[in-house]
């Protein structure tokens, strides 16, 4: 049985005080509140029973640190499987590529997908300790196969962002489909297919 391990995103601010206006601030949509799973929550029922999918929550989503998701993500590790597959979702994906561009990590990993990845502040604003200054080749050794999904038209992840990860990882594969959703949606039939040729 092949693991799958999803790496949600989540909100980044550079001091408490932003964080807590915010909280306050922030527009509402009902929409956002109302229970209906989306491609991540329906990911073991469209892999099927090949695959264990492992959707862990990282610390403090709403005001993410990377020394805090780096210390949780180590920890689980504990519970990975050699081969493994790593997808990352907008935080979650910049996180995955940051982290094995930086550490050693002890388990062996068949593929990498990176799903809306940021890159750095450039174009994301307050990717704090998150943003990445550059890659360096220990995560194409790492990472497996190294696969990208991005939208030209993603309301939060700019064309900059692709463009930097594409000019650092010739040979990674890169998967351009719509999406105005931030790849928040309910069906995501390209992922499944990708996964299941791993």
């Amino acid at each position: 049985m092949k693991q799958v391990i999803v790496i949600h995103g989540g909100t980044t601010f550079e001091d408490y005080n932003e964080y807590l206006e915010s909280l306050s601030t922030k527009t509402l949509n009902i929409d956002r509140f109302t229970y209906k799973p989306m491609w991540k929550e329906l990911l073991q029922e469209n892999l099927g029973d090949d695959y264990q999918v492992l959707l862990p929550a990282m610390p403090n989503k709403t005001n993410a640190s990377y020394s805090e998701w780096k210390l949780w993500f180590e920890h689980l590790s504990s519970l990975f499987t050699n081969g493994c597959i790593l997808v990352g979702h907008s935080l979650g994906a910049v996180f995955l590529a940051k982290y094995l561009s930086e550490q050693t990590f002890p388990i062996k990993v068949d593929a990498t997908i990176l799903i809306a990845a940021p890159y750095d502040d450039d174009s994301v604003e307050d990717l704090t300790d998150f943003k990445i200054i550059s890659l360096s080749e220990n995560l194409s050794n790492q990472a497996g196969e190294l696969v990208f999904f991005n939208g030209l038209d993603d309301p939060i992840i700019s064309v900059q962002d692709l463009k930097k990860y594409q000019d650092a990882l010739p040979g990674a594969e890169f998967n351009i489909i719509p999406a105005p959703d931030h790849f928040v949606r309910v069906d995501f039939p390209e992922l499944i297919e990708r996964i299941k040729r791993i």
